[in-house]
């Protein structure tokens, strides 16, 4: 069965604003809902979302305020528990009762909540992530590490909080606002080619409106949730099987970080690739056929 050329669009309305979804393959087919991350779109997804929807229902949506076009939204609008709200109202609204679900980035970050949510996992089939851990969970295990009193374990807790260095500027929002103005879309496209996006890759092509709308309102990402993050979900309480897709030379997320993940797994399953953050855009075959893999033996 051949996929599908392109992706068709439905907007979901929401108290104040649109939700942009994109969807395409056969609605009778198992829902595959793909979360991007910042500074990004769901147009990172698209080539992958393409090649599955041969077998797979595949959708994936925008964050609020996204495109250009759509109104800058307050910053609340960004906390976890609002945004897996919109997450609910796009399943909802594409019909679906159950969905695997694959998140990068802060889509990985959105899409954990969604999978230990009490009432929301019941729906996930399966998870897989990219370059974004629970950020309880990802706390809890740096805490721990920096006060376990072993100097290596210390020494490497340390080192991941200075990968996350970068996320200062972010916070505080005045400054992160101030430099993504400054940088334009040639500093947002230098930000990406760094950390992996191919030089000619498609997703570098955004005007400045764009840009914007992808920098400065989702932003509050970083304010909103990492000052306040999600709760703690119980040990052992992940029941879905989770695959976490290691791209070992991610300069933001080290390895190491996820070691406390099989505390609140009971199926974990771990493969690796060998690029940087957006490896999803320097590898997308790779990473099309870890994800064929495991949604054939993930789906009943």
């Amino acid at each position: 069965m051949s996929g599908p050329t392109a992706l068709e669009e439905r907007l979901v309305e929401r108290d104040g604003y649109r939700l942009h979804l994109r969807h395409g393959g056969d609605p009778a087919r198992p829902l595959v809902l793909f979360l991007h991350g910042y500074p990004d779109s769901q147009r990172m997804w698209r080539e992958i979302m393409l090649a599955l929807g041969d077998t797979y229902w595949v959708a994936s949506l925008d964050w609020p305020g996204i495109p250009a076009g759509e109104p800058r939204q307050p910053a609340r609008r960004y906390r976890i528990d609002r945004l897996l709200e919109d997450i609910e109202a796009a399943v909802q609204a594409l019909g679906a009762e159950r969905l695997h679900l694959v998140g990068h980035d802060w889509g990985a970050s959105v899409g954990w909540s969604y999978v230990t949510h009490p009432d929301y996992g019941r729906r996930v089939r399966s998870w897989s992530f990219v370059s974004g851990p629970h950020l309880a969970i990802w706390l809890r295990w740096a805490r721990e590490e920096l006060t376990s009193g072993r100097p290596r374990r210390t020494a490497v807790a340390a080192a991941q909080l200075l990968r996350a260095g970068y996320t200062v500027p972010l916070i505080v929002w005045p400054l992160g606002e101030a430099l993504w103005r400054l940088a334009g879309v040639r500093g947002w496209q230098w930000v990406l080619r760094l950390a992996g996006v191919p030089k000619g890759d498609p997703l570098l092509d955004e005007d400045r409106a764009q840009v914007r709308a992808l920098t400065l309102g989702p932003m509050a990402l970083y304010r909103q949730n990492v000052l306040h993050p999600p709760p703690l979900p119980p040990r052992d309480s992940v029941t879905c099987p989770v695959q976490l897709i290691i791209a070992e030379r991610d300069p933001f997320v080290s390895e190491v970080s996820y070691g406390n993940l099989g505390d609140y797994v009971r199926d974990l399953r771990i493969a690796r690739l060998p690029g940087s953050h957006w490896v999803t855009r320097s590898h997308p075959d790779e990473v099309t056929a870890l994800l064929r893999r495991w949604l054939e033996d993930t789906t009943p």
